[in-house]
Order: C-alpha cells, then structure tokens, then sequence
C-alpha cells in the first residue's frame, strides 16, 4: 500500500510540475509578442506625432482610436496586430500629397 501511494503522490507532483512550466512558458512568449505590438504602437504613434502634416487631421483622429485599441489589447496579440494594421490603413486612405516647393 505505501508503494502505490508514494508512487501517485510522485506522479501527482510531475503532473503539477509539468503543467506550471507549460504555463511558464507560454506566459513568456506571449509577453514577448505583446511587447513587440505596444512596441509598434509607439513607433506608429511617435510618426503621426512627427508627421502631422501627412495626414489629415481625420485620418490621425481615427488611426489613434485603432492605436488606444491596440493599447487595450495587449493581452490579445492578435487582435493587438490588427488594430495596427487599421490604424496604418486609415494613416494611407489620409495621406496628403506633398506640395513641391519651386
């Protein structure tokens, strides 16, 4: 009887220790890919902030409502990336021509 015990109670502690380290390491690679889209929405944030007269001021408006959503989905890489890809298509549709200077 102490043999099948300690033999479940060894095999109880593997399980828990293979399922915490499974949830270790997808915590982490989600942080990385989650770091890497906020990373994107400051560098897209930064470049409207420095090119404002690329864009209409529309354009802006709606690229930042993609860009406060992508901040709120952070834990959601996916959608995070999305949002990205929203904001960069409104920044186009209000790309203003560059006047050239004679």
């Amino acid at each position: 009887m102490k043999g099948a015990y300690l033999m479940n109670r060894i095999i109880c502690i593997a399980m828990i220790a293979t399922m915490s380290l499974w949830c270790i390491s997808t915590s982490i690679a989600e942080v990385g890919v989650t770091d890497a889209c906020q990373k994107d929405v400051k560098e897209l944030e930064d470049d409207i902030d420095d090119n404002k007269d690329d864009y209409t001021a529309e354009s802006r408006r709606k690229a930042k409502q993609h860009l406060m959503a992508a901040k709120t989905n952070r834990l959601n890489p996916a959608k995070c990336r999305s949002n990205i890809l929203e904001a960069r298509e409104e920044l186009r549709k209000g790309k203003r021509d560059k006047k050239k200077k004679d």
